[in-house]
């Protein structure tokens, strides 16, 4: 017998009470997620011991991805989109974001000198895939998630505002130094590097910070997916409020187990994360919502910290201080009429 083929529909995928709760409360479920992941990885990271240093860094970093994993979930459950195979596009991209991604990591311990054991190696391994995994996101089967990764692509922006992703942290670190010296205040010690060319140890630190040691493991989650959605809500002033208080609440823990100085009252310095999400919101706005430039400005934020000692206190301050003369001269506490680029 002939099948009438023309009525045929692809099956729906079926939800459950908790996939609609999260599909309507999207932003507060990425939230939860990110916060259960990385605080529990935490946890268990500060109540173990670890003979090697390097491995302890390296839990906490696949910690630090939990931004990126939940707001790729979350995209995923809000799919209305059935499983499909992985695509070959994302296959191929998978395995040479890991072999570059293994490379990087080599170097980084042969520069570094590190102590490589089994768990090194195992860390690594879950690492590479963990950063492999949010790229190669670029060919999801899931168009939600191909929206939140997209802008990583999003590469045709005004020469000026490479610059100002790569040289306005080291920029303010620098003049921030000179104010504390000629304030006579407190310089925290320059950090050690490799005897080795200076040039090629901030490239690879550039490129590792880029894939593993933050801004790939956050930024997907807190400017590609939060940021957007808040913004169809706030102001880009409550957003940037909101999520910078959520960021710096989300490296409490660090403090507490002693990976930051300071303890607990070091932990007061992550108010510092209010005026930073406010330029990082003021640069993915002027950018029509460039992931990749915000991913750059962390990494450079990030990089800087290796390389150039600090006075905390007069950094604050300065920050501070751009970040209102940038509210002002935004206008952030007004709703922008349209945000065409949020998804």
């Amino acid at each position: 017998m002939h099948e009438n083929t023309h009525n045929y529909q692809k099956p729906i995928p079926v939800r459950t009470h908790w996939t609609v709760w999260i599909c309507r409360n999207q932003v507060f479920a990425f939230f939860v997620l990110t916060f259960v992941f990385s605080w529990s990885i935490y946890l268990v990271a500060g109540l173990s011991e670890f003979s090697n240093q390097t491995v302890l860094s390296r839990v906490l970093l696949i910690a630090a991805f939990g931004p990126s994993l939940s707001a790729i979930l979350i995209s995923t459950v809000n799919s209305s989109q059935s499983a499909t195979p992985m695509s070959g596009k994302r296959i191929v991209l998978f395995l040479l974001i890991f072999v570059f991604g293994a490379a990087i990591e080599w170097l980084d311990h042969i520069l570094w000198r590190h102590q490589i054991d089994a768990h090194l190696i195992i860390t690594d391994a879950i690492l590479i895939t963990l950063a492999a995994v949010v790229i190669s996101s670029l060919y999801s089967n899931r168009q939600g998630v191909r929206d939140m990764i997209t802008p990583i692509t999003h590469w045709r922006v005004g020469i000026i505002w490479y610059f100002i992703a790569l040289g306005l942290w080291p920029l303010i670190i620098l003049a921030g130094n000179a104010m504390a010296q000629s304030l006579n205040m407190t310089i925290s010690s320059s950090p050690p590097w490799p005897n080795r060319p200076i040039l090629f140890v901030i490239a690879e630190s550039f490129l590792w910070y880029f894939l593993f040691g933050g801004p790939l493991n956050e930024e997907p989650g807190w400017r590609g997916f939060a940021m957007p959605r808040l913004q169809r809500q706030f102001s880009p002033l409550v957003t940037s409020v909101i999520l910078g208080a959520l960021w710096g609440l989300w490296h409490v823990p660090l403090h507490l187990l002693g990976v930051y100085y300071g303890g607990a009252w070091g932990a007061i310095i992550r108010i510092q994360e209010i005026p930073r999400t406010i330029l990082f919101t003021w640069i993915y706005n002027r950018t029509k919502g460039s992931l990749l430039i915000a991913l750059l400005f962390h990494t450079a934020i990030n990089t800087t910290s290796l390389f150039l000692p600090r006075s905390f206190s007069i950094v604050l301050v300065i920050c501070t201080l751009i970040a209102a003369i940038v509210v002002i001269a935004e206008k952030m506490w007004k709703y922008p009429q349209a945000l065409r680029f949020t998804k």
